[in-house]
């Protein structure tokens, strides 16, 4: 299937309204990477169980599985923009009683789980809802440039956040970084303050008539169930990097924060080097092709990681390891944006997202129990393998693909680790 590009992928930039929430997005995805690495980092200081640190994948993507579904139906009869403002204001709330708990030392494995859970469900309520505000905010002709910018967004902050995140986590400590992500909130507050949208008109409806609807229109959806099969043939395989980056680097790699920090800043500009990459394979290759190329070049990478413990090979490989992880979350996002009905949109969006990050907790807390069975370079391997061989049979049962495309060029933002954006 052969995708056309745009002629002026800067036009979004010409309507106030999206500008401003690009740049308190950008402000916003730049905090959720710089603690991304925090967290991590503070896990592996607190704890030196694998399973312990693989909790808090879990804690992080687990609210999705909760709460995505009900925040898509809130979404479909609701106010989103009200709705999103309630959110960032709570998430503000959470993180700086994160950053006071850390800065006093009073921060110890058990709270640390319990705040990464809290933020989770923010986070987890919000996806679906920004998700599915994009048409809302852009004109109906500069769609498809919208969310490309909103793709070259999330992942130019991939690779500035970790950098930034380091440079504070070695100049002003952890407790730093959780602060700017608490103000990185109010940023995102102020732009979708001077958004004024117009309501949903849709009438109010019992809120489990209106579930029970959106359930039933995705199990009549054959494409889009085919869709969350891929989504979790993925994220069941990936998600044992994210839940054990951080135990990997600290005591099998022997690694510093900064060198902690750098194979994140690798990872981001693998993700930016993806998104070229995804505008190229788009032209010619379909989605179901870009999914399994990309899995397959994850899984080989997963492989890898196991086999030095040079400072630079590693960091190639998880440069790697972001240029297949990029094409095959936003493939993915990407169809999910496409095989969702305008008027289940926000249902079929949290449903995409319930089961993307669902698998991702699931799966965190299933590596991360074998792991105090085995050793974990040996999970890791298992993983890598065991993703070569799930990827690879999918490849005989092809996906229908899309009548239409809204994106078309750049890879968009993901709901991996969890904030597309707050």
């Amino acid at each position: 299937m052969k995708r056309s590009y745009s002629t002026d992928t800067f036009a979004p930039f010409r309507e106030g309204l999206f500008r401003t929430l690009w740049v308190a997005a950008f402000i916003s995805n730049i905090g959720t990477w710089m603690q991304n690495v925090g967290v991590g980092w503070l896990a592996a200081t607190l704890s030196a169980s694998p399973l312990v640190i693989a909790l808090i994948q879990t804690a992080t993507s687990l609210p999705a599985l909760l709460v995505s579904y009900p925040a898509g139906v809130i979404s479909d009869h609701s106010d989103r923009r009200k709705f999103l403002i309630g959110l960032q204001a709570f998430l503000f709330v959470v993180v700086l009683a994160l950053a006071v708990l850390t800065l006093f030392k009073l921060l110890d494995i058990g709270l640390l789980l319990f705040f990464t859970f809290l933020i989770g469900i923010g986070s987890a309520l919000t996806t679906p809802v920004w998700q599915a505000i994009t048409p809302e905010v852009i004109s109906k002709g500069r769609m498809k440039e919208a969310i490309a910018l909103n793709g070259v967004n999330f992942n130019l902050a991939r690779a500035v956040g970790p950098a930034l995140g380091g440079i504070l986590l070695v100049s002003g400590g952890i407790s730093s970084i959780f602060l700017f992500n608490a103000v990185s909130f109010l940023a995102l507050v102020a732009g979708l303050y001077r958004w004024k949208n117009t309501p949903s008109s849709a009438k109010s409806v019992e809120f489990r008539k209106t579930a029970i609807e959106g359930l039933r229109a995705v199990r009549k959806s054959k494409s889009f169930r085919q869709l969350l099969i891929r989504s979790v043939s993925f994220t069941a395989f990936v998600s044992i990097l994210f839940a054990f980056l951080p135990q990997l680097s600290k005591y099998e790699w022997h690694q510093n924060s900064s060198q902690y920090t750098w194979l994140w800043v690798s990872l981001g500009i693998g993700a930016l080097g993806g998104s070229y990459l995804y505008g190229i394979w788009n032209k010619s290759l379909t989605a179901a092709k870009i999914v399994f190329i990309s899995c397959e070049l994850v899984a080989v990478c997963l492989f890898l990681l196991t086999e030095t413990r040079d400072f630079y090979l590693l960091n190639a490989i998880m440069f790697l390891t972001g240029i297949g992880w990029i094409n095959a979350t936003s493939t993915l996002n990407v169809l999910a944006q496409e095989l969702s009905p305008t008027e289940f949109k926000g249902r079929f969006l949290a449903i995409n997202v319930t089961v993307f990050q669902g698998s991702i907790a699931l799966s965190s807390m299933f590596w991360g129990y074998l792991s105090s069975l085995l050793t974990t370079v040996v999970v890791m391997k298992i993983a890598a393998v065991s993703m070569v061989v799930f990827c690879g049979a999918l490849a005989f049962f092809p996906m229908e693909e899309a009548e239409t495309n809204i994106q078309e060029s750049v890879a968009c933002s993901d709901p991996l680790l969890q904030y597309q954006v707050k």
